[in-house]
């Protein structure tokens, strides 16, 4: 999006965008889904569901009863779509961008997605504490790698032990070398589907975990044999 004024990018993760709000109803279908959404200038795509948005949702995996986090739910697709194709699991959406939260929660009520929990605030700080087993995210990669980064170490943290994190980036903005970094976090990192553009990212915890606890475990272990 690009701001009239300045000639420069009006990014979405912010608190309050700065465009005036200009609603508009998008229809679609995701997933053999049918949404009718409400969007709004300031948000991220806005004119139509992303694509990558999109491919996403119609890859991710949900376990029966997942607690499952929307990270950056924008107006509400992933969110909206994980609480249809899973209606026992608990579905959380976060976004920084109020505007975004606004549409998500009109989103959910229009579209009948039952009770789905819509909070507005950097997920870093608002859910401190809170674990899911599993994220999905369309990061904000236009907000740089520092950002995209941080909200990964952070999702590795907030997940549960055999949980797992879907993220879909466009090839061209460096899902590859994200897949590497998110090795230093996870045990198991697979593109598992590459169309148009972008790829579907899975991480998950299981192994890294697993080896974390192994290691606690010895040097408790060794510690202990150490006294008299």
């Amino acid at each position: 999006m690009v701001s009239q004024a300045s000639n420069q990018p009006q990014h979405y993760f912010v608190r309050e965008p700065a465009v005036p709000s200009q609603p508009r109803t998008v229809k679609d279908r995701v997933r053999g889904i049918s949404l009718v959404l409400t969007t709004d200038r300031g948000v991220f795509s806005h004119g139509r569901i992303d694509a990558g948005t999109r491919l996403l949702a119609e890859n991710m995996q949900l376990p029966a009863g997942a607690r499952v986090l929307d990270l950056g739910c924008g107006y509400g697709v992933l969110g909206i779509v994980a609480a249809k194709m899973c209606p026992d699991c608990k579905v959380t959406m976060v976004d920084v961008n109020a505007r975004a939260c606004a549409l998500a929660r009109e989103n959910v009520a229009r579209n009948n997605a039952g009770p789905v929990e819509i909070i507005c605030g950097d997920a870093r700080e608002v859910l401190k504490g809170r674990q899911f087993d599993v994220i999905v995210t369309n990061p904000p990669c236009r907000s740089g790698r520092e950002v995209v980064l941080s909200l990964f170490e952070w999702a590795a943290s907030a997940l549960s032990a055999d949980g797992s994190l879907w993220a879909v980036i466009q090839t061209n903005k460096g899902a590859r070398r994200y897949a590497r970094d998110l090795q230093q976090w996870f045990g198991e990192v697979e593109t598992v589907r590459v169309w148009g553009g972008y790829r579907v990212i899975q991480a998950k915890r299981a192994h890294h975990v697993l080896e974390e606890e192994t290691l606690g475990t010895t040097a408790s272990g060794d510690e202990g044999g150490s006294k008299p």
